[in-house]
Protein backbone atom coordinates (compact mmCIF):
# COMPACT_ATOMS: atom_id res chain seq x y z
CA UNK A 1 0.00 0.00 0.00
CA UNK A 2 1.38 3.50 -0.82
CA UNK A 3 1.20 6.15 1.46
CA UNK A 4 1.32 9.59 1.80
CA UNK A 5 1.66 12.26 4.18
CA UNK A 6 0.42 15.78 3.77
CA UNK A 7 1.11 19.11 5.76
CA UNK A 8 -1.36 21.74 5.64
CA UNK A 9 -2.06 24.79 7.98
CA UNK A 10 -4.79 27.24 8.00
CA UNK A 11 -8.09 27.33 6.39
CA UNK A 12 -7.64 27.54 2.15
CA UNK A 13 -4.34 25.33 3.10
CA UNK A 14 -6.94 23.04 4.51
CA UNK A 15 -9.03 23.53 1.37
CA UNK A 16 -6.06 22.99 -1.11
CA UNK A 17 -5.42 19.75 1.10
CA UNK A 18 -9.19 18.19 0.69
CA UNK A 19 -9.28 18.94 -3.07
CA UNK A 20 -5.98 17.11 -3.31
CA UNK A 21 -6.69 14.58 -1.09
CA UNK A 22 -9.84 13.45 -2.90
CA UNK A 23 -7.93 13.24 -6.19
CA UNK A 24 -5.57 11.45 -4.74
CA UNK A 25 -7.75 8.68 -3.61
CA UNK A 26 -10.09 8.97 -6.78
CA UNK A 27 -6.86 7.57 -8.18
CA UNK A 28 -5.90 4.47 -6.13
CA UNK A 29 -8.63 4.35 -3.10
CA UNK A 30 -6.05 1.85 -1.54
CA UNK A 31 -3.44 4.99 -0.61
CA UNK A 32 -3.22 5.64 2.80
CA UNK A 33 -3.08 9.41 3.56
CA UNK A 34 -2.35 10.96 6.80
CA UNK A 35 -0.31 14.29 8.65
CA UNK A 36 -1.40 17.38 9.74
CA UNK A 37 -4.59 17.86 8.37
CA UNK A 38 -7.49 20.57 8.94
CA UNK A 39 -11.55 19.20 9.09
CA UNK A 40 -11.50 19.33 4.98
CA UNK A 41 -8.17 16.91 4.44
CA UNK A 42 -10.15 14.36 6.73
CA UNK A 43 -13.45 14.41 5.18
CA UNK A 44 -11.52 13.54 1.74
CA UNK A 45 -10.75 10.37 3.33
CA UNK A 46 -7.14 11.49 5.10
CA UNK A 47 -6.07 10.75 8.70
CA UNK A 48 -5.35 13.68 11.09
CA UNK A 49 -2.06 12.91 13.20
CA UNK A 50 -1.74 16.27 14.07
CA UNK A 51 -4.42 19.19 13.71
CA UNK A 52 -3.64 21.91 11.15
CA UNK A 53 -4.38 25.11 13.78
CA UNK A 54 -0.87 24.57 15.55
CA UNK A 55 0.13 26.58 12.29
CA UNK A 56 -2.48 29.20 12.38
CA UNK A 57 -0.04 32.06 12.76
CA UNK A 58 0.14 35.09 10.89
CA UNK A 59 2.57 38.19 10.78
CA UNK A 60 6.03 38.59 11.74
CA UNK A 61 6.44 39.81 15.33
CA UNK A 62 3.13 38.15 16.38
CA UNK A 63 4.68 34.39 15.67
CA UNK A 64 8.11 35.04 17.51
CA UNK A 65 6.81 33.81 21.37
CA UNK A 66 5.28 30.75 19.18
CA UNK A 67 8.57 29.74 17.64
CA UNK A 68 9.99 27.23 20.28
CA UNK A 69 6.52 24.94 20.03
CA UNK A 70 6.57 25.19 16.05
CA UNK A 71 10.15 23.97 16.35
CA UNK A 72 9.00 20.80 18.69
CA UNK A 73 6.45 20.51 16.46
CA UNK A 74 8.58 20.05 13.27
CA UNK A 75 10.89 17.93 15.74
CA UNK A 76 7.79 15.44 16.60
CA UNK A 77 7.07 15.32 12.99
CA UNK A 78 10.34 14.52 11.43
CA UNK A 79 10.76 11.94 13.76
CA UNK A 80 7.52 10.17 12.93
CA UNK A 81 7.79 10.37 9.01
CA UNK A 82 11.53 8.60 9.96
CA UNK A 83 9.52 6.20 11.38
CA UNK A 84 6.66 5.56 9.13
CA UNK A 85 9.28 6.27 5.56
CA UNK A 86 6.10 7.50 3.68
CA UNK A 87 6.33 7.46 -0.21
CA UNK A 88 6.07 11.09 -0.59
CA UNK A 89 5.93 13.90 1.88
CA UNK A 90 3.70 16.63 -0.01
CA UNK A 91 4.01 20.00 1.81
CA UNK A 92 1.07 22.40 1.17
CA UNK A 93 1.86 26.54 2.18
CA UNK A 94 2.92 27.70 5.30
CA UNK A 95 6.20 28.02 3.76
CA UNK A 96 8.16 29.46 7.02
CA UNK A 97 7.36 25.79 8.66
CA UNK A 98 7.64 23.66 5.86
CA UNK A 99 10.84 25.02 3.98
CA UNK A 100 12.22 24.12 7.98
CA UNK A 101 11.02 20.74 8.01
CA UNK A 102 11.83 19.84 4.43
CA UNK A 103 15.25 20.81 5.35
CA UNK A 104 14.92 18.70 8.47
CA UNK A 105 13.87 15.49 6.86
CA UNK A 106 17.05 15.67 4.23
CA UNK A 107 19.14 16.50 6.93
CA UNK A 108 17.48 13.07 8.88
CA UNK A 109 17.88 11.26 6.02
CA UNK A 110 14.18 10.86 4.35
CA UNK A 111 14.55 10.24 0.47
CA UNK A 112 11.37 9.90 -0.79
CA UNK A 113 9.80 12.37 -2.89
CA UNK A 114 8.89 15.73 -0.86
CA UNK A 115 6.87 18.04 -3.21
CA UNK A 116 5.23 21.39 -2.24
CA UNK A 117 2.01 22.36 -3.24
CA UNK A 118 1.92 26.04 -3.11
CA UNK A 119 5.49 26.76 -2.67
CA UNK A 120 6.45 29.90 -0.75
CA UNK A 121 6.44 33.13 -3.32
CA UNK A 122 9.78 33.65 -4.11
CA UNK A 123 9.43 35.83 -6.50
CA UNK A 124 7.81 38.40 -4.52
CA UNK A 125 10.06 38.00 -1.62
CA UNK A 126 13.01 36.51 0.33
CA UNK A 127 13.97 34.81 -3.13
CA UNK A 128 17.27 33.36 -1.53
CA UNK A 129 14.77 30.53 -0.39
CA UNK A 130 14.73 29.66 -3.90
CA UNK A 131 17.88 27.15 -3.08
CA UNK A 132 15.86 25.93 -0.43
CA UNK A 133 13.55 24.50 -3.22
CA UNK A 134 16.27 23.40 -5.53
CA UNK A 135 17.95 21.60 -2.60
CA UNK A 136 14.99 20.00 -0.95
CA UNK A 137 11.97 19.09 -2.78
CA UNK A 138 11.65 16.81 -6.10
CA UNK A 139 8.57 19.43 -7.39
CA UNK A 140 6.63 22.09 -6.70
CA UNK A 141 2.96 22.48 -7.89
CA UNK A 142 2.39 26.53 -7.71
CA UNK A 143 -1.21 28.31 -7.98
CA UNK A 144 -0.07 30.77 -10.69
CA UNK A 145 1.88 30.72 -14.21
CA UNK A 146 3.58 33.49 -13.27
CA UNK A 147 4.99 31.88 -9.90
CA UNK A 148 5.42 28.64 -12.54
CA UNK A 149 7.87 30.95 -15.11
CA UNK A 150 9.41 32.82 -12.07
CA UNK A 151 10.49 28.79 -10.46
CA UNK A 152 11.71 27.45 -14.22
CA UNK A 153 13.67 30.47 -15.12
CA UNK A 154 15.29 30.26 -11.42
CA UNK A 155 16.35 26.13 -12.13
CA UNK A 156 13.45 24.99 -9.77
CA UNK A 157 11.20 21.21 -10.94
CA UNK A 158 7.59 23.13 -11.36
CA UNK A 159 4.08 22.05 -13.30
CA UNK A 160 1.11 24.22 -13.38
CA UNK A 161 -1.67 23.80 -15.40
CA UNK A 162 -4.43 25.96 -13.39
CA UNK A 163 -5.55 27.28 -10.44
CA UNK A 164 -8.18 24.93 -8.50
CA UNK A 165 -10.44 27.93 -7.42
CA UNK A 166 -11.46 27.36 -11.58
CA UNK A 167 -13.36 24.36 -11.34
CA UNK A 168 -14.24 24.42 -7.34
CA UNK A 169 -15.83 28.04 -8.04
CA UNK A 170 -17.28 26.55 -11.61
CA UNK A 171 -20.56 25.59 -9.98
CA UNK A 172 -21.59 28.19 -7.38
CA UNK A 173 -24.99 29.90 -7.41
CA UNK A 174 -26.57 31.58 -4.83
CA UNK A 175 -29.39 30.31 -2.83
CA UNK A 176 -32.51 30.75 -2.74
CA UNK A 177 -32.97 31.13 1.41
CA UNK A 178 -30.07 33.94 0.54
CA UNK A 179 -32.45 35.66 -1.81
CA UNK A 180 -35.04 35.35 0.52
CA UNK A 181 -33.24 36.85 3.38
CA UNK A 182 -31.21 39.28 1.95
CA UNK A 183 -32.31 40.32 -1.58
CA UNK A 184 -29.44 40.60 -3.70
CA UNK A 185 -29.24 44.18 -5.28
CA UNK A 186 -28.19 46.07 -2.18
CA UNK A 187 -26.23 43.54 -0.46
CA UNK A 188 -22.07 44.35 0.39
CA UNK A 189 -20.12 41.33 1.40
CA UNK A 190 -17.69 42.01 4.35
CA UNK A 191 -15.35 39.16 4.96
CA UNK A 192 -13.15 39.46 8.06
CA UNK A 193 -11.04 36.31 7.41
CA UNK A 194 -10.93 33.15 8.90
CA UNK A 195 -7.26 33.43 11.26
CA UNK A 196 -7.48 34.72 14.72
CA UNK A 197 -5.35 37.49 13.60
CA UNK A 198 -7.62 38.66 11.28
CA UNK A 199 -10.25 39.00 12.92
CA UNK A 200 -8.87 40.69 15.97
CA UNK A 201 -6.93 43.25 13.72
CA UNK A 202 -10.05 43.71 10.99
CA UNK A 203 -13.69 43.51 12.71
CA UNK A 204 -13.55 46.49 14.18
CA UNK A 205 -12.77 48.06 11.32
CA UNK A 206 -15.53 46.28 8.99
CA UNK A 207 -18.28 46.83 11.96
CA UNK A 208 -17.60 50.75 10.83
CA UNK A 209 -17.66 49.73 7.67
CA UNK A 210 -20.56 48.31 7.93
CA UNK A 211 -22.15 50.82 9.78
CA UNK A 212 -21.60 53.44 7.32
CA UNK A 213 -22.86 51.23 4.73
CA UNK A 214 -25.97 51.31 6.81
CA UNK A 215 -26.52 54.49 6.91
CA UNK A 216 -25.97 55.09 3.10
CA UNK A 217 -28.84 52.57 2.37
CA UNK A 218 -26.70 49.16 1.56
CA UNK A 219 -27.34 46.15 3.49
CA UNK A 220 -23.99 45.17 4.49
CA UNK A 221 -23.74 41.27 5.28
CA UNK A 222 -20.55 40.06 7.20
CA UNK A 223 -19.18 36.02 6.35
CA UNK A 224 -18.65 33.80 8.67
CA UNK A 225 -16.08 31.24 7.25
CA UNK A 226 -16.85 27.08 7.35
CA UNK A 227 -13.60 26.74 8.40
CA UNK A 228 -13.54 28.80 11.59
CA UNK A 229 -13.07 27.56 14.62
CA UNK A 230 -16.15 27.15 16.96
CA UNK A 231 -14.51 29.77 19.08
CA UNK A 232 -13.57 32.08 16.56
CA UNK A 233 -17.33 31.58 14.78
CA UNK A 234 -18.34 32.13 18.03
CA UNK A 235 -16.80 35.25 18.91
CA UNK A 236 -17.50 36.75 15.60
CA UNK A 237 -21.35 35.68 15.60
CA UNK A 238 -21.74 37.49 18.88
CA UNK A 239 -19.69 40.73 17.83
CA UNK A 240 -22.18 40.47 14.72
CA UNK A 241 -25.03 40.03 16.22
CA UNK A 242 -25.10 42.09 18.82
CA UNK A 243 -24.03 45.23 16.75
CA UNK A 244 -27.28 45.00 14.80
CA UNK A 245 -25.89 43.58 11.76
CA UNK A 246 -26.32 40.28 9.16
CA UNK A 247 -24.47 36.70 9.16
CA UNK A 248 -23.53 34.64 6.74
CA UNK A 249 -22.61 31.35 7.87
CA UNK A 250 -22.80 29.32 4.09
CA UNK A 251 -19.72 29.46 2.17
CA UNK A 252 -18.31 32.94 2.25
CA UNK A 253 -18.44 32.52 -1.74
CA UNK A 254 -22.10 32.09 -2.18
CA UNK A 255 -22.28 35.06 0.04
CA UNK A 256 -20.17 37.42 -3.00
CA UNK A 257 -21.54 35.94 -5.84
CA UNK A 258 -24.89 37.33 -4.04
CA UNK A 259 -23.74 40.87 -3.69
CA UNK A 260 -23.13 43.80 -5.38
CA UNK A 261 -19.28 44.36 -4.11
CA UNK A 262 -16.70 43.20 -1.64
CA UNK A 263 -14.58 44.50 1.26
CA UNK A 264 -12.47 42.44 3.30
CA UNK A 265 -9.07 40.93 4.60
CA UNK A 266 -6.54 40.32 1.99
CA UNK A 267 -5.72 36.35 1.07
CA UNK A 268 -7.48 33.58 -1.43
CA UNK A 269 -10.92 35.73 -0.81
CA UNK A 270 -9.49 38.39 -3.57
CA UNK A 271 -8.83 35.38 -6.00
CA UNK A 272 -12.12 34.05 -5.44
CA UNK A 273 -13.80 37.44 -5.85
CA UNK A 274 -12.23 37.82 -8.75
CA UNK A 275 -13.20 34.56 -10.57
CA UNK A 276 -16.66 35.37 -9.29
CA UNK A 277 -16.77 38.73 -11.12
CA UNK A 278 -16.99 40.91 -8.18
CA UNK A 279 -15.33 44.01 -6.92
CA UNK A 280 -13.33 43.71 -4.17
CA UNK A 281 -11.96 46.58 -1.35
CA UNK A 282 -9.11 44.84 -0.20
CA UNK A 283 -7.90 45.88 3.54
CA UNK A 284 -4.61 44.82 5.70
CA UNK A 285 -3.98 45.67 9.24
CA UNK A 286 -1.09 44.76 11.45
CA UNK A 287 1.32 45.88 14.02
CA UNK A 288 3.44 48.93 12.60
CA UNK A 289 6.42 47.12 13.16
CA UNK A 290 5.24 44.09 11.48
CA UNK A 291 4.73 46.65 8.16
CA UNK A 292 7.79 48.36 8.90
CA UNK A 293 9.67 45.31 8.00
CA UNK A 294 7.64 44.13 4.97
CA UNK A 295 7.99 47.12 3.27
CA UNK A 296 11.64 46.73 3.15
CA UNK A 297 11.12 42.79 2.53
CA UNK A 298 8.33 42.67 0.02
CA UNK A 299 9.29 43.44 -3.86
CA UNK A 300 6.24 43.71 -5.34
CA UNK A 301 3.67 46.63 -6.51
CA UNK A 302 0.66 44.80 -5.38
CA UNK A 303 -0.60 42.65 -2.15
CA UNK A 304 -3.76 41.28 -3.98
CA UNK A 305 -3.05 38.58 -6.50
CA UNK A 306 -5.60 39.90 -8.92
CA UNK A 307 -3.80 43.24 -9.16
CA UNK A 308 -0.76 41.39 -9.95
CA UNK A 309 -2.81 39.56 -13.03
CA UNK A 310 -3.62 42.94 -14.21
CA UNK A 311 -0.17 45.17 -13.30
CA UNK A 312 -2.37 47.43 -11.69
CA UNK A 313 -4.45 48.26 -8.98
CA UNK A 314 -7.86 46.98 -9.90
CA UNK A 315 -8.84 46.43 -6.44
CA UNK A 316 -8.14 49.05 -3.93
CA UNK A 317 -5.30 48.09 -1.18
CA UNK A 318 -5.96 49.87 1.84
CA UNK A 319 -3.43 49.24 4.50
CA UNK A 320 -2.81 50.03 8.07
CA UNK A 321 -4.46 53.26 8.84
CA UNK A 322 -5.27 53.26 5.10
CA UNK A 323 -7.89 50.52 6.11
CA UNK A 324 -10.62 52.36 7.57
CA UNK A 325 -14.63 52.81 7.15
CA UNK A 326 -14.39 56.31 5.47
CA UNK A 327 -11.65 54.77 2.82
CA UNK A 328 -13.71 51.81 2.38
CA UNK A 329 -16.72 53.06 2.11
CA UNK A 330 -15.15 55.69 -0.53
CA UNK A 331 -13.75 53.00 -2.64
CA UNK A 332 -17.05 50.86 -2.52
CA UNK A 333 -18.96 53.86 -3.92
CA UNK A 334 -16.64 55.18 -6.75
CA UNK A 335 -17.12 52.04 -8.43
CA UNK A 336 -20.71 50.99 -8.01
CA UNK A 337 -21.74 55.21 -8.53
CA UNK A 338 -19.42 55.61 -11.90
CA UNK A 339 -20.94 53.04 -14.31
CA UNK A 340 -17.54 53.65 -16.85
CA UNK A 341 -15.10 53.42 -13.94
CA UNK A 342 -16.81 50.37 -12.98
CA UNK A 343 -17.04 48.92 -16.79
CA UNK A 344 -13.37 49.26 -17.06
CA UNK A 345 -12.88 47.46 -13.90
CA UNK A 346 -15.17 44.61 -14.94
CA UNK A 347 -13.33 44.13 -18.18
CA UNK A 348 -9.89 44.24 -16.39
CA UNK A 349 -10.93 41.13 -13.88
CA UNK A 350 -12.20 39.50 -17.12
CA UNK A 351 -8.62 39.40 -18.40
CA UNK A 352 -7.41 38.23 -15.40
CA UNK A 353 -9.59 35.28 -15.03
CA UNK A 354 -8.86 34.44 -18.60
CA UNK A 355 -5.14 34.00 -17.07
CA UNK A 356 -6.05 31.37 -14.44
CA UNK A 357 -6.58 28.12 -17.10
CA UNK A 358 -9.02 25.78 -17.61
CA UNK A 359 -8.24 22.79 -16.36
CA UNK A 360 -9.31 20.43 -12.96
CA UNK A 361 -5.91 21.75 -10.63
CA UNK A 362 -6.11 19.35 -8.01
CA UNK A 363 -6.67 16.26 -10.30
CA UNK A 364 -3.49 17.41 -12.10
CA UNK A 365 -1.84 17.53 -8.73
CA UNK A 366 -2.63 14.07 -7.73
CA UNK A 367 -1.31 13.18 -11.25
CA UNK A 368 1.44 14.57 -10.61
CA UNK A 369 2.18 13.00 -6.78
CA UNK A 370 1.30 9.55 -8.31
CA UNK A 371 3.90 10.01 -11.38
CA UNK A 372 6.51 11.32 -8.46
CA UNK A 373 6.01 8.38 -6.47
CA UNK A 374 6.28 5.67 -9.43
CA UNK A 375 9.37 7.17 -10.33
CA UNK A 376 10.25 6.40 -6.87
CA UNK A 377 9.34 2.92 -6.12
CA UNK A 378 11.18 2.30 -9.86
Amino acid sequence: MKNVFVSCGEVSGDIYAGDFVRELLRIDGNIHVWGMLGPNGENAGGSAKWSYEQLKLMGIVEVIPALPRIFRLKDEITRELMRVNPDAAVLIDSPDFHLVLARSLRKAGYTGKIISLIPPTVWAWRAGRVKNLKRDYDLCLPLFSFEHKFLIEHGVNSFWKAHPLVHELSGVKVPETFRERFGQDKVIALMPGSRRYDINYHLDILLGTAGMLRRKGYRPVFSSAPGLSAELAEILRERVISSGFDLWEGEGRELMLGSRAVAGVSGTVAVEAMLLGRYMVVIYNMKRLTYAILKRLVHVKHISIPNMLTGKQVYPELLCDAANPERIVSELERYLADETRRNEIDSSLHEARSSMGQEHAAKFWAECVMTAITEQQA
